[in-house]
């Protein structure tokens, strides 16, 4: 039985090691920005999460709606940077599938009856 759509982005977006391995940075270079939020320099602690997010994320965060320290710029640059993530997490889940040579089930074919006039 085939998988449906949204199973299937799921699957290439978080269920395979590329996948993993590239969440699991993205996870580990966004502590300095959350540890960085708690106190009050923030400076530079994001700086490897853009690196890491990058081109997507210096794509979405060219519009420059940071006129402050405002809470609706917050939330942007927070969604740019997670729809960033995800996106290259399932460009590696495909780059994974099509690299592991993944061939699409296909049905065994039906026996076939010999022509009249063969023997």
């Amino acid at each position: 039985m085939r998988d449906s759509r949204p199973r299937t982005l799921v699957r290439l977006t978080f269920a395979n090691p590329a996948s993993l391995v590239y969440l699991g940075l993205v996870a580990a270079a966004a502590l300095p920005v959350v540890a960085a939020a708690a106190g009050a320099d923030v400076a530079f602690a994001g700086i490897w999460l853009l690196m890491i997010t990058a081109p997507t994320s210096m794509v979405l965060l060219l519009p420059d709606f940071s006129g402050g320290s405002s809470a609706p710029a917050t939330v942007y640059v927070v969604a740019a940077l997670v729809l960033s993530a995800l996106l290259h997490s399932f460009i590696l889940g495909l780059a994974y599938r099509g690299l592991r040579g993944h061939v699409a089930r296909r049905t065994r074919p039906t026996a076939r009856k010999p022509s009249p006039g063969s023997a």
